[in-house]
C-alpha cells in the first residue's frame, strides 16, 4: 500500500522570490511632488543608473536617473554616489557643481539639503518610521542636523537623517549596500 502512494506522490515547489538590485517597485514615473503634512514611509534601492533621490510622494518612484534631473527640477534632491571604494549621499548642489548631472552644470536653483548620520540603531529607526510620529521625526532631525554638511559616507546599519531648505525632513537607513547599489528603507515630511 505504501508503495502505491509513493508512485501517486507529486513533489510540490515552492518559489521564493530573491532581492535582485535591477528589479525596482511597480510605483509611478510620475512626478509627484509631497504634499504638506503628509507622512511618507517608503523602501527604495538606488544604483549607478538611478543615482538620484526625489522626496516625493509615495506613489512616485524616489529613485531616478539623471537624465530626468531637468523634469525634477527642485524635486531633485540628493544623489548617491557610488565609488570603488565608498558610497556617499550628496546634496543635488553638489552634485551639480562637480558636474555629475549632464555634461556641465545645470542651471536649475536646487534646494539645499543638510545630511547628518545618527546613533540611531536599524531596531529604533525601524520603530520610528512605523510609528510614523511626524512631531518625533522633525525634531530628531532638527537636533542632529545641527552639525548637518553636505555630504555621508554611507555603510550598511547607517541611520542618517536629512533636511531641506524647502522643510523636508526624512530619515533612512542603509539596509544593503555593494559597489553598484543602495537599498535604503526610508521616511520623510514636508512641513
Amino acid at each position: 500500500m505504501q508503495v502505491a502512494q509513493a508512485q501517486n506522490f507529486v513533489p510540490q515547489v515552492k518559489t521564493v522570490q530573491l532581492f535582485d538590485t535591477k528589479q525596482q517597485p511597480t510605483l509611478g514615473r510620475e512626478i509627484i511632488p509631497a504634499v504638506h503634512g503628509e507622512y511618507y514611509g517608503y523602501s527604495s534601492v538606488f544604483t549607478r543608473e538611478r543615482p538620484l533621490y526625489a522626496l516625493m510622494k509615495c506613489k512616485s518612484n524616489k529613485d531616478r536617473p539623471v537624465s530626468e534631473i531637468v523634469d525634477l527640477g527642485l524635486e531633485a534632491n540628493a544623489f548617491f554616489r557610488f565609488n570603488e571604494t565608498d558610497q556617499k549621499i550628496i546634496s543635488i548642489k553638489t552634485a551639480n557643481n562637480l558636474g555629475l548631472l549632464q555634461r556641465g552644470k545645470t542651471k536649475i536653483d536646487f534646494d539645499d539639503i543638510w545630511f547628518a548620520p545618527t546613533n540611531l540603531t536599524a531596531k529604533q529607526f525601524m520603530k520610528l518610521q512605523a510609528n510614523k510620529n511626524e512631531k518625533e521625526l522633525v525634531n530628531l532631525c532638527q537636533k542632529i542636523l545641527i552639525n548637518g554638511r553636505d555630504a555621508v559616507e554611507l555603510r550598511k546599519g547607517l541611520v542618517v537623517t536629512m533636511m531641506t531648505s524647502s522643510e523636508k525632513y526624512g530619515m533612512f537607513l542603509v539596509s544593503k549596500i555593494t559597489p553598484f547599489s543602495i537599498q535604503i528603507e526610508a521616511c520623510h515630511i514636508l512641513l
